[in-house]
């Protein structure tokens, strides 16, 4: 993919987030839609993917005069139930909401998965939760489980939804290689760095944003300047040096730009937390503060500890080769 066709992750204007909870009232923001209803996508859609598209494009089109909606759940239930998980996130909240609005839905609303939600039954999330959301139809993937214990699965929805006003619609899970488009296959990709796997089934190159931190500025005394991110709950890549592109929410008018980026801990200098260190090529700018999208776009080397600075500065320059001969074959 061309850098210059990357795009800043934007939500969407017209796209409403709202967040509730079990136990609380309905959002004030809901109730021009209740009577409406709604025809919302449900899951957690970790890395919104092309499989989570389809299944958003149904509810989407579902038409009969519904308004499209996605539910979704914050945190993911598996760092609910496991909060000293390593990190597995495929996108922040931030992007994972720009990247639902994008898909055509005009509300958002994020449940919290909490002990409340834990406890709910899969008979109460049909003939209360929903309903009270002004839930009319319903999409899900065919291995969408719910309630307490996961002891809902979309048979039921259909089989008890139909009492409390709700259609409710399995969609078969979109397949790639033969095998369906999940999360965990994305995930095993990055994993073994298999960028352009992964990248095919997100729809999108894998990436990583946050806001750009003060680091050492170590890099810019040998040359090459670099934007520094933490990394927060993402799923980490092997750890070295990528061709990439970036882009900027606040500034979109910047469009994309290519360069290096070194995901790691700098043993070189005796790093200890894994950070990304983005070197953007022909440019200089101040980026403290700024949020940035970096896409991985090329597993260049492992990364790997030097003797000194001078040794770490010529291999650098070696990496930022590299990365420009990548980028110039997708031009």
């Amino acid at each position: 993919m061309k850098p210059q066709a990357f795009r800043p992750l934007i939500q969407a204007p017209d796209c409403l987030v709202i967040d509730w909870a079990v136990g609380q009232a309905v959002p004030a923001q809901l109730s021009p839609f209740l009577k409406t209803g709604l025809a919302a996508a449900i899951g957690n859609f970790d890395g919104v993917h092309l499989g989570h598209r389809t299944l958003i494009s149904a509810a989407v089109n579902h038409g009969h005069g519904l308004v499209p909606a996605v539910i979704t759940f914050h945190p993911h239930p598996r760092r609910f139930f496991r909060g000293d998980l390593p990190g597995f996130a495929l996108a922040d909240e931030q992007d994972k909401m720009a990247l639902l609005s994008e898909t055509g839905v005009k509300i958002i609303i994020r449940l919290a998965f909490d002990d409340a939600m834990r406890q709910t039954t899969a008979m109460d999330f049909i003939s209360t939760l929903l309903p009270s959301l002004g839930v009319k139809a319903i999409y899900a993937g065919e291995d969408f489980a719910f309630g307490n214990a996961r002891g809902g699965g979309m048979d039921m929805m259909q089989e008890q939804g139909q009492y409390y006003g709700i259609s409710a619609h399995q969609i078969r899970l979109e397949a790639q290689s033969g095998e369906p488009i999940s999360s965990s296959r994305i995930r095993q990709a990055i994993a073994e760095a298999d960028l352009e796997s992964a990248a095919k089934m997100l729809g999108r190159p894998y990436l990583l944003s946050g806001v750009v931190t003060h680091g050492d500025k170590r890099g810019r005394t040998i040359g090459f300047p670099t934007a520094n991110v933490l990394l927060g709950d993402y799923l980490i890549p092997p750890l070295g040096v990528y061709a990439v592109a970036a882009t900027f929410p606040d500034h979109p008018e910047r469009g994309a730009i290519a360069g290096v980026a070194n995901i790691g801990i700098r043993p070189t200098v005796a790093g200890k937390a894994v950070r990304l260190e983005a070197n953007l090529f022909d440019v200089d700018l101040d980026l403290y503060d700024q949020r940035i999208n970096v896409f991985c776009l090329d597993f260049i080397r492992a990364e790997q500890k030097f003797d000194n600075l001078d040794e770490l500065r010529h291999r650098i320059a070696r990496d930022v080769e590299s990365a420009r001969a990548f980028h110039a074959k997708q031009n």
